[in-house]
Formats: structure tokens, C-alpha cells, sequence
């Protein structure tokens, strides 16, 4: 669903990638996740992101937001 949700975006004629922030899960950050912006993102492979400094699984992403507002969010089962 992130992939699908992330690719209507970045494709979408009338919507702005660049205004898209993809937040994921990174133990060694202080906060314990990272935020990434549309426009630091290359590809979209089938099981990750493409940065220009590396890759994130698709796995990590735990919300994404398009101009402040959020468009999908991780469920969380605990």
C-alpha cells in the first residue's frame, strides 16, 4: 500500500511530489524515525524506496503526509 500510495502521487499531474514527506523507522536516530522528502526519493522498487543515499523498505514506513496533511498511516497492532 505505501508503493501505491507514494506512486499516485509522484504521477498524478495535478499533485506536487515534492510536497510529499514519507516518515520511517530508524533505530539509530534519537527520535527512533526519519522523515524523507518526495523530492530526495529516485525510485520505487517493489520492496524499496530509492534515495540518493540509499534505500528504506517499505516496511519502515510508518505514516506518510502530502502538504501537512496525512495520507496514510501504518496500523499498528499492539
Amino acid at each position: 500500500m505505501v508503493r501505491k500510495t507514494l506512486n499516485k502521487y509522484r504521477w498524478h499531474p495535478e499533485l506536487d511530489f515534492s510536497k510529499v514527506c514519507v516518515y520511517y523507522v530508524d533505530r539509530l536516530d534519537p527520535k527512533g524515525y526519519r522523515i524523507l522528502k518526495g523530492s530526495d526519493i529516485v525510485d520505487l522498487g517493489d520492496k524499496f524506496i530509492f534515495t540518493r543515499e540509499g534505500m528504506i523498505p517499505y516496511h519502515r514506513v510508518i505514516k506518510i503526509e502530502y502538504n501537512g496533511e496525512i495520507i496514510w498511516r501504518r496500523l499498528h497492532s499492539d
